[in-house]
């Protein structure tokens, strides 16, 4: 058997699947302010009655960081950004407490300009006193040399601020601004997606169930919900994906499908073209008659 639990802004929806389909399904309110009580009463009620033990895995999906960031209710962070000669950085400005300083590497991996490690040392001190816990650091060629947000990290965190989210390890790609914006995204849901990841790791343990547990990702894949802590930025669609990949089940084959699906905050589309979703990386723009 297979638990499927998704956590949106309003209700939080768990169903029990098995060979023979859909066991159990239920429905309770989401609070926000009691997660943990409200993920438990969702596992307690479709749970009822099974054999615990004949269940393999669980797989979630959440519109909490999507919510987080719709609404604009997102954890207060830090972003050190190096970016050496070029276009000014702070072009790409995306929190108040965004800084520069120096250091740079070039397009080839090779350091032209030394890290100034007291500027780093000097902002942790500040984002200390100003509470901010969480840190993003991004250099512009960091993909072909990571040297200096790794040092930028280490600093970080000796000087206390343990949760540091690294450019490169958040994208491969060498697009400058949408990598510092990338790891502002991951950097700012984390307060958001920890909150879950605790509150489902509680409700399982209390429920007495150890299973592998897997999270639904914007492109409809699964990652493990322990990897998503290093990569909460990957959840901010994840409710939405799920929508997608459900309605996959129903589509037909031969014409095209619209996907709507409302929510409490948002509401998400999506088109599928003979039963494949339509991707668009870049994103879209929508223009009306």
């Amino acid at each position: 058997m297979i638990i499927g639990l998704d956590v949106g802004g309003t209700h939080t929806d768990v169903v029990l699947m098995g060979r023979e389909g859909l066991i159990h399904q239920i429905k309770v309110p989401t609070q926000r302010e009691k997660l943990f009580e409200s993920i438990l009463s969702g596992l307690s009620g479709v749970l009822e009655g099974v054999d615990t033990a004949q269940v393999e895995r669980i797989v979630l999906s959440t519109t909490l960081a999507t919510n987080a960031v719709v609404t604009g209710t997102l954890e207060t962070v830090g972003m050190i950004v190096a970016g050496g000669p070029g276009l000014d950085p702070m072009l790409f400005r995306c929190c108040d407490a965004y800084h520069l300083v120096t250091g740079a590497v070039d397009h080839r991996g090779r350091v032209v300009e030394s890290l100034d490690r007291e500027a780093v040392e000097a902002l942790a001190d500040t984002f200390i006193a100003q509470g901010i816990e969480t840190v993003g650091v991004v250099g512009k060629f960091s993909t072909r040399n990571p040297a200096h947000e790794q040092r930028m990290a280490e600093i970080l965190r000796k000087k206390g601020i343990e949760r540091v989210f690294m450019g490169h390890t958040v994208s491969g790609h060498l697009n400058f601004p949408r990598r510092i914006h990338t790891t502002f995204l991951n950097a700012s849901v984390h307060a958001t997606h920890r909150h879950f990841y605790a509150s489902v790791c509680e409700s399982l343990v209390h429920q007495g169930i150890d299973i592998p547990i897997y999270i639904l990702k914007a492109d409809g894949g699964t990652m493990k919900l322990a990897a998503s802590m290093d990569h909460p930025g990957e959840t901010v669609m994840s409710g939405p994906s799920a929508s997608v990949m459900g309605a996959l089940a129903a589509a037909s084959r031969e014409v095209d499908s619209l996907v709507l699906d409302v929510g409490g905050t948002t509401t998400d589309i999506a088109i599928l073209i003979k039963g494949a979703p339509v991707l668009e990386p870049q994103g879209i723009s929508l223009r009306w008659p």
